[in-house]
């Protein structure tokens, strides 16, 4: 891959947004024109409710209850009502939790109140349509057989199955964009720190849906390896448009705060460990560094397949840390290479065949950064461990490459404990021995 430096035309048009791969961009649920009908129209016992299925069906039809009973999405409102929330609520100067735009906008189905149907209920959380789109014009063709997916997109319906479009919606919220983020204003006042890796977050909720061969006929490709690649790309593109919008020149006279990395500054003031990560470098001590550790992945896993666009990558991570010190018109331009990079990696994940050298090769290189002093930043190896997990559940078991993930999970299970000495030489002793 070459080095993408843009036009200044083309680099405009990034930093404004660049469209997703498939062929058309869909507009997520919440901002989409159809009407959200309520789960309940859903969760009834003859559709995605159903106990004992009484003749073949292509999907599973227990949704309902995997998402009530077993899916964090579904307590998302609940949690507005804990003593948590109203301090968190009561420090912003918001008087209830339950019902503030800025809080319901992730934790339940915000659509205008004249899109609300007979049994739609705010109180439902994070519910079907919040993510399937508002089903008004589907609900009652989407079981039409022979199966039309084309026809419920048209409808309405938001294409989950394309891993791109998917990703785009989970980070709408788990990392937020000028519409809605939970930022620093929110952070302070007592939310937890977000984080995000789509097949990790995809198995931990758990999975409604099977993907057999039916599944693959009549949808796209989806498996642990293509969620973490295509996610990874995708969710590197969104930090990348945050830091090229109006977050970073906004009203407040400085960028948003939550864009850069929390353990900059979130440290005991006796903790004088500090030092330069070889994409930090130039930066001085005190110098507030960006969240980058989505690209730091990303990075690691493009080597495998393309070296040159790995060294782009860290090339181009580099340049964004050093135009943060410099102006604001440079920062989005380097934000804007870092895009147009990590479109560039999508595309190339979305058409490739993963050999288990390349899996091996990719689990090497996410080391190998971590052995160079990458993941001195809690963030990076949070993000490292999930990719390492992801990749080695792929492979013949290897019990030494178990031992090192597990005990990686153990490092960065406590951000404030995390130590990254350790954990750099557990990695270094792992590629000694390959």
């Amino acid at each position: 891959m070459s080095n993408v430096k843009g036009t200044l035309l083309l680099v405009l048009g990034l930093v404004g947004g660049v469209p997703s791969t498939s062929a058309m961009a869909a507009e997520l649920p919440q901002f989409a024109p159809q009407k959200h009908m309520g789960v309940a129209t859903c969760g009834n016992s003859t559709c995605h409710s159903v106990k004992q299925l009484e003749e073949p069906s292509n999907v599973l039809q227990n949704e309902y209850p995997t998402w009530l009973f077993h899916d964090r999405h579904s307590k998302a409102y609940t949690t507005l009502l804990s003593e948590q929330s109203q301090r968190i609520a009561s420090k912003l100067g918001i008087k209830d939790a339950a019902n503030a735009s800025i809080c319901l906008d992730c934790h339940a189905d915000n659509v205008p109140v004249e899109q609300r149907g007979e049994e739609f209920h705010m109180t439902d959380g994070v519910g079907c349509e919040a993510c399937h789109g508002g089903s008004e014009n589907w609900l009652g063709t989407h079981t039409i057989k022979p199966y039309n997916l084309q026809r419920n997109l048209a409808d309405g319906m938001y294409p989950t199955a394309n891993l791109a479009d998917r990703t785009k919606l989970c980070v709408s919220c788990h990392v937020g964009n000028e519409k809605k983020l939970a930022n620093h204003n929110i952070m302070g006042a007592g939310h937890p720190r977000l984080g995000f890796e789509l097949d990790t977050f995809t198995i931990r909720q758990p999975e409604h849906y099977v993907v057999d061969e039916d599944y693959l006929e009549r949808k796209n490709p989806d498996n642990p390896i293509r969620r973490l690649l295509v996610g990874s790309a995708v969710h590197a593109q969104s930090v990348a448009k945050n830091l090229g919008g109006s977050l970073i020149n906004n009203p407040q006279g400085h960028p948003e705060v939550a864009l850069y990395d929390c353990h900059s500054c979130h440290h005991s003031l006796s903790d004088l460990k500090w030092k330069q990560r070889p994409s930090t470098a130039g930066l001085k001590p005190g110098a507030i560094r960006l969240n980058d550790s989505s690209f730091i992945l990303l990075a690691a896993l493009t080597g495998a397949l393309d070296s040159k666009l790995q060294d782009d990558m860290l090339r181009a991570i580099k340049a964004l840390h050093s135009a943060s010190t410099k102006s604001v018109r440079e920062l989005q331009l380097a934000a804007a290479e870092l895009q147009t990079l990590s479109v560039t990696s999508q595309s190339m994940f979305e058409n490739v065949a993963l050999t288990e050298t390349d899996k091996r090769k990719m689990i090497e290189d996410l080391m190998r950064l971590g052995v160079r002093g990458e993941y001195r930043d809690y963030i990076s190896a949070e993000q490292a461990v999930m990719a390492m997990d992801a990749l080695s559940y792929s492979l013949p078991e290897e019990p030494s490459l178990t031992e090192v993930i597990n005990r990686a999970y153990q490092y960065t299970q406590n951000d404030e404990a995390y130590r990254s000495e350790k954990f750099r030489k557990d990695l270094e002793a792992y590629l000694k021995l390959k």
